[in-house]
């Protein structure tokens, strides 16, 4: 027996493909161009001094790094807090590179909070990077 293939089932993956694409096409500008940063732009700017001196301050941040490698071997990797840490391992790395091109602390930091507007960051909770910021800042007074 001949066995008969209606085309309606093939028509209507047509149409529905059209009318999405459509819809695409015809949604506004503003629907498409959100962000999905939930951090203001004043949460990259480190509030004005004092901060410590650029030696000290580099000296902290080493000795942070530490800190938060000797807390990674202690934690299963792939779980969200060993994330969070390794994250925050990155942003004090960043830190102390500026600290160690010559950067003054206040610029040191704010170019490591813009870390948390990349993709790498985007596992860390908007609390969890309020929380950083503000830890690296305390750490930096002098």
């Amino acid at each position: 027996m001949k066995r008969l293939v209606s085309p309606v089932p093939q028509i209507k993956l047509t149409l529905v493909g059209l009318l999405l694409a459509g819809l695409c096409w015809l949604m506004p500008s503003q629907v498409r161009a959100q962000s999905s940063s939930t951090v203001s732009v004043s949460f990259y700017q480190a509030p004005a001094g004092p901060y410590a001196a650029p030696a000290v301050a580099q000296s902290r941040v080493e000795s942070q790094i530490l800190l938060i490698k000797s807390q990674l071997q202690n934690l299963v990797h792939g779980s969200q807090e060993f994330n969070n840490l390794t994250v925050k391992q990155q942003f004090y790395t960043i830190i102390e590179d500026q600290l160690s091109a010559g950067k003054p602390v206040k610029e040191a930091i704010e170019i490591g909070l813009k870390f948390f507007g990349t993709d790498a960051a985007s596992i860390l909770t908007k609390g969890k990077k309020e929380e950083y910021r503000q830890e690296a800042i305390t750490l930096l007074k002098p």
